[in-house]
């Protein structure tokens, strides 16, 4: 069994057709290309190489690559504040609402204030809001 990379994919030669143009990689290779591409690089072929790179096109040195290695785009502070609503509207519900409470001030500010970062009413912001003690 030989593993190729060519036309953004791996192809193992036991199963598929190699596309023309692949790169045969070892094992060690793979791995490593697999493991870059999980921690959110892009890979690509280069002067008959495949290579992997960061999200600003940066080539990745996968000889110092590390378990906490992140390659990928930073997520945006409107995504952050999407998905963190998400987790307080459900807090919230689950604590209070299913049970006719009254919300707690501290929980309503933070609620608005995740909701104009993500309306984008809130244009200075930089980081998230603390969430409040439960």
């Amino acid at each position: 069994m030989a593993i190729y990379y060519g036309k953004n994919s791996f192809y193992d030669s036991n199963v598929s057709s190699i596309p023309e143009g692949s790169i045969e990689l070892t094992d060690e290779q793979h791995q490593e290309l697999l493991s870059a591409q999980y921690k959110g690089a892009t890979l690509s072929i280069n002067n008959g190489a495949v290579i992997a790179e960061d999200y600003q096109g940066n080539i990745i040195d996968l000889d110092k690559m590390t378990d906490s290695s992140n390659y990928a785009a930073p997520v945006q502070l409107k995504e952050q504040a999407t998905s963190a609503l998400s987790t307080a509207r459900t807090y919230v519900y689950n604590n209070y609402g299913i049970l006719n409470e009254d919300t707690p001030d501290d929980w309503v500010t933070y609620i608005k204030a995740l909701m104009a970062i993500e309306n984008g009413t809130d244009t200075i912001s930089t980081v998230l809001p603390t969430t409040p003690a439960s």
